[in-house]
């Protein structure tokens, strides 16, 4: 079969791979100058000429051994590095507050009170409850480990994923969630399923859709699809000047840009896509002068009634060495989108001098920057909102033959979510 995919994002760039692997004729189109969507690690040399990097989207991945994720990067020839064990805070009150490491250690975290933790002690005793009608993710970890969780741990954990509220998002904005429940608990589904480190790929995440790439016949980029119509063979693409016929066509896409090629052969399909929002974030990349033991650690993330709309910090320099030399720390600030946030301050600009003073708040000991760089990332996240599974259930059920809709808003905002649906999808 002849399969034209459209995005060169990890996505597209996966059911690619997974097609030219089964034998299949495939040709991937990129609208932008580069592969990758937001995942490409970019370079940032110091000011004095060394080597150094950064990401624009995330900064790693979560692997379990023996896990579809494992399996793909040996696949690929691809090697997985591992940070270790650093230190995590949550930022609440007046200070940061430690994340335990192990989870026997969230019995002494003054993060959650006594009584939130005696009731996430019963958590592996909870009725599994079928997945219909759709939860917010507010409310299954609120049934499964209690309110006090929800209330006191959630918040601050999904701002730093997902850069919005647990009460507007559907649990499917976690998907492992649903499956661990299966096992009858959180608990036993993370025992059975195998625990994840976080690891990144040598030479960063950008390292991942290049590779995929290295191995497809033909990955054009500068090329942006125009229109489909149905011919002969299956379907016609047009770009600027050409066009295409093929058998399938994968929108390797964000709903929003495959809905406007969809609405005039797939209506129905593309009002679904079109009712799926996204989140815009705003990253502030900086170097300092080292803090310990700051600069061991993974970084932090704010409660969002601290912080709102600043929603945490990375230690790339740690998690990625390959970031910055080691006499540098370089960090990595979210900033969230205002709406969401109710924030205090709707109309100051969120420019360096507001992240530097909400950094400050956090870490009054840090240095002034050496290095500063601003990424705005628009419409860069899915946002599942409750409704979201039946928006993806109606858009693929309008899809005409050889038509197939493949992202991350399909199976999750995460990589792991993506490696792993992906394939279960092209069966």
């Amino acid at each position: 079969m002849s399969t034209l995919v459209l995005g060169a994002g990890i996505s597209g760039l996966l059911a690619a791979w997974h097609l030219h692997r089964r034998g299949e004729s495939v040709e991937v189109w990129e609208a932008e100058s580069q592969i990758g969507g937001w995942m490409q690690t970019l370079p940032w040399p110091t000011l004095d000429g060394r080597e150094g990097r950064m990401e624009r989207g995330p900064q790693g991945l979560l692997v379990a051994p023996g896990s579809a994720t494992d399996l793909l990067f040996k696949e690929l020839g691809l090697s997985l590095n591992s940070p270790g064990k650093g230190a995590r805070w949550v930022g609440k009150g007046q200070g940061l507050i430690s994340v335990p490491a192990h989870p026997m250690g969230l019995a002494f975290t003054p993060l959650m009170s006594i009584r939130t933790k005696l009731r996430m002690a019963l958590e592996p005793f909870q009725p599994v409850r079928p997945a219909e009608p759709e939860e917010s993710l507010y409310d299954f970890i609120a049934r499964r480990a209690g309110k006090g969780m929800a209330d006191e741990l959630l918040a601050p954990m999904v701002a730093g994923i997902l850069a919005a509220p647990p009460k507007v998002l559907s649990v499917d904005a976690i998907p492992k969630l649903r499956q661990w429940e299966a096992f009858g608990s959180l608990f036993n589904g993370v025992r059975k399923s195998g625990i994840s480190h976080l690891m990144v790929p040598e030479g960063g995440m950008g390292s991942l859709p290049k590779r995929l790439a290295e191995q497809l016949p033909q990955v054009r980029t500068g090329l942006r699809a125009t229109g489909l119509e149905p011919c002969a063979s299956g379907w016609r693409v047009k770009a600027q000047g050409e066009s295409r016929e093929v058998a399938q066509v994968i929108l390797g896409l964000p709903a929003f840009e495959a809905a406007a090629l969809l609405a005039p052969v797939a209506p129905a399909s593309a009002l679904a896509l079109e009712s799926i929002p996204y989140t815009s974030v705003k990253l502030w990349h900086s170097r300092h002068a080292p803090l310990a033991p700051f600069k061991d650690g993974f970084g932090f993330l704010i409660d969002p009634e601290f912080g709102r709309p600043y929603l945490g910090t990375l230690v790339p320099s740690w998690i990625d060495p390959g970031s910055a030399p080691s006499d540098l720390m370089q960090l990595r600030s979210f900033i969230g989108d205002s709406a969401l946030w109710e924030d205090p301050e709707p109309d100051t600009p969120k420019d360096w001098l507001w992240t530097a003073r909400h950094l400050r708040r956090w870490l009054p000991e840090l240095g002034e920057a050496f290095q500063t760089h601003e990424e705005i990332s628009p419409n860069a996240i899915p946002r599942p909102v409750v409704g979201h599974r039946t928006w993806v259930r109606e858009a693929l059920e309008g899809l005409p033959k050889g038509l197939d809709w493949i992202s991350n808003a399909r199976f999750g905002v995460g990589a792991r979510d993506v490696i792993e649906g992906v394939p279960e999808a092209l069966d």
